[in-house]
């Protein structure tokens, strides 16, 4: 008996209509699109030590200086926290899963206070500050939010088998017994 060739099947991905495999584009998409929300919070981070550190050599005289210092370093310190823990939610694990969601909060906490305390105290010169929090913490929670999404499908997803899939096996159909009856 010969076999012709239709009944030949091919590998996924060959033959005249090539297609990529499901999700293979998609990840690169999800990476790229990660790292740019890590160059994002990593600017904000800079941006935050630098404004700090251009406040400490040269203070705005029209500034209250001691409530500045407080928020900007309030500010950074959550900036410094959040591309820490950015960088172990997207390409560089830590910490634990616990530590990072103690840390968040340490990180939330800090940022939300410079943000108030700032906008009361300081008004108008904490307007910067505040926007490049808020844009960093945006990118942060979507980077978060996917961690999260992943870790989930990664929990819930059977593991892959080793080996090849096993024989069913097969029982004798005069092995077994009925419930409730007898054995035949």
């Amino acid at each position: 008996m010969s076999r012709s060739s239709s009944n030949k099947r091919q590998p996924a991905g060959q033959g005249r209509g090539r297609t990529p495999a499901p999700g293979k584009g998609s990840g690169s998409i999800r990476t790229g699109t990660l790292a740019v929300l890590v160059c994002v919070v990593l600017i904000v981070a800079l941006l935050m030590v630098a404004e700090l550190v251009r406040f400490a050599l040269h203070p705005d005289p029209a500034v209250k200086a001691g409530p500045m210092y407080v928020i900007l370093t309030l500010a950074t310190i959550a900036a410094m926290l959040m591309l820490v823990l950015t960088l172990n939610a997207s390409f560089l694990p830590l910490m634990s899963r616990q530590r990072a969601a103690n840390m968040g909060l340490v990180m939330w906490a800090m940022g939300i206070t410079a943000v108030v305390t700032g906008v009361l105290t300081v008004g108008q010169a904490a307007g910067s500050m505040v926007t490049r929090f808020f844009v960093g913490g945006l990118a942060f929670v979507f980077i978060t939010r996917q961690n999260a999404r992943l870790a989930r499908v990664r929990a819930t997803a059977p593991a892959d088998p080793v080996g090849p899939p096993a024989k069913p096996t097969q029982v004798r159909p005069g092995g077994r017994q009925r419930r409730g009856g007898r054995q035949r």
